[in-house]
């Protein structure tokens, strides 16, 4: 018996040296360099040191409480965020069930039965009744010689990141669409209003024409075009007014809510908070460590590089240890005592002689998806990189529009005023002052698309760079 123990605890040691120093299969995992030009490309963007701001909750730089209660609540119930959510449990339940593998698997057992043989064909003790009792526990542990386990558990680490990176990266799309949308919602309230300040302009001009055709100044065709241009406009009010409930709608679900509730809340025009036309964007090679995206996809070739480990690591044999430890009797009280003891150790190796190619078809299948990785990566890195440039690009001159159509907009309600003034006076005739209004509520009415596009654009501005930045270029738009 003595003999047996050294045996065993022989080749306990053995193969638990062996699984401690076991070298890991595959390639060990290093993250792609990538080279990226730190300044800005195009003539909006100019090297700029300003206060830096918290850009992390942009939005509050708006000053707008019921845009950041809305936020707030989407960041608690968005059901997208959510599944982000669950998912990242997933994944960190898989790390725990692969570091699992290090440990030995023990399992407990127990039974007890009475059995009565026959006392014709059994002879000895195989008579009569007997009871027959016994509890065990077997204890299994395989080494990992060839870095199975550590390599699945790299897999798993990475994942967790990436899908903490995912969670990150639905954040900002939710907040950029649920800002978008807002400021789309306030934006349409003020072509409404604008509208029916518009028609009360038209009936305006409409009186103006019924009190010449009455006089013979003018035809009565000129005060047909004024009642067809006033009843154009109110026909744009439906549609202005279903638009800005099926925004109203989107922002509702985006906050984990039926589609109506913010229906009264939102209802009630506001004035578009406007930002202001300088925005601190940092240097362009940050962006690779702040975009969520280009983050899960460089966690998502760590996976994939670990699992070429994995599954270099099925061609190799596999070593482990087995052991249990129990009792036996015929009497439940003897159960435990000295003499019902028993223990069995031993150690078992598995290799994968023939599978016909399925084995070595895995490792091409892991390296395959490595590649596909490596490249999707690298696409992540361009795309970030285009969405950003772009981004910049659009705020930056939509700045430019507004102020030149701000500048318009003073020419036009001139022209429009003299015009009034000449067509009253007999000396222009009615086409004029038509043209002359029409020309100045289109330039109104730009103007508000403007100003809304500045702020979505803010909003995908602020998404496409990741969300927070150190402060060091601005966009100045009068560049």
């Amino acid at each position: 018996m003595r003999d047996f123990f050294k045996q065993s605890v022989r080749l306990t040691v053995t193969l638990l040296l062996m699984g401690l120093t076991g070298c890991a299969l595959g390639p060990d995992y290093q993250r792609p360099e990538t080279h990226v030009n730190d300044q800005w490309q195009g003539e909006a963007i100019a090297d700029h040191h300003a206060h830096a701001v918290d850009t992390g909750i942009w939005w509050h730089q708006l000053d707008d409480p019921l845009l950041t209660e809305l936020v707030d609540e989407a960041m608690q119930h968005n059901y997208s965020l959510a599944v982000a959510l669950a998912n990242i449990e997933r994944a960190k339940a898989l790390r725990r069930q692969a570091g699992a593998g290090y440990y030995p698997q023990v399992d407990a057992k127990g039974s007890g039965s009475r059995s009565r043989f026959s006392r014709q064909t059994g002879f000895g003790a195989n008579t009569g009744t007997r009871n027959t009792f016994s509890a065990s526990l077997d204890a299994s542990w395989e080494a990992d010689l060839f870095g199975r386990t550590r390599r699945t558990i790299e897999s798993a680490d990475a994942g967790i990141q990436a899908g903490e990176a995912e969670r990150q990266g639905v954040m900002l799309s939710v907040v950029a669409e649920l800002a978008s949308n807002y400021f789309e919602a306030r934006g349409l309230q003020r072509q409404v209003v604008m509208t029916r300040r518009n028609i009360g302009l038209l009936r305006e001009v409409e009186g103006i024409a019924r009190i010449q055709s009455d006089l013979g100044v003018t035809t009565e065709l000129d005060l047909m075009q004024a009642s067809g241009e006033r009843e154009t406009y109110e026909a744009r009010l439906p549609n202005l007014e279903a638009e800005i409930n099926a925004r109203i709608y989107r922002i509702s679900v985006l906050t984990g809510k039926s589609p109506e509730f913010y229906l009264e809340s939102l209802q009630q025009m506001q004035v578009l908070p406007m930002p202001g036309d300088m925005v601190p964007v940092g240097l362009r090679s940050d962006i690779l460590k702040r975009r969520p995206d280009v983050q899960q996809a460089e966690r998502e070739l760590a996976v994939a590089t670990a699992g070429i480990g994995i599954a270099k690591a099925d061609l190799f044999p596999s070593f482990s240890l087995t052991g249990a430890i129990g009792t036996s009797a015929r009497v439940f009280s003897d159960l435990f005592s000295p003499a019902t003891l028993t223990r069995t150790i031993g150690g078992a190796l598995g290799w994968p002689v023939f599978s016909g190619g399925a084995l070595t078809a895995g490792v091409d299948v892991a390296e395959a998806e490595a590649k596909a990785a490596l490249s999707n990566y690298e696409r992540s890195v361009l795309l970030a990189l285009e969405d950003g440039e772009a981004s910049l690009m659009r705020y930056a001159k939509e700045w430019q529009t507004l102020k030149l159509l701000q500048s318009a907009e003073v020419t036009r309600k001139k022209a429009f005023t003299i015009a009034r003034l000449r067509y009253e006076a007999g000396e222009e005739g009615f086409m004029v002052i038509l043209d002359a209004e029409r020309a100045l509520i289109t330039t109104q009415n730009d103007i508000i698309s403007s100003e809304t596009r500045i702020l979505t654009g803010l909003a995908q501005l602020y998404k496409a760079l990741g969300g927070g930045w150190a402060t060091d270029v601005v966009i100045n738009p009068d560049d």
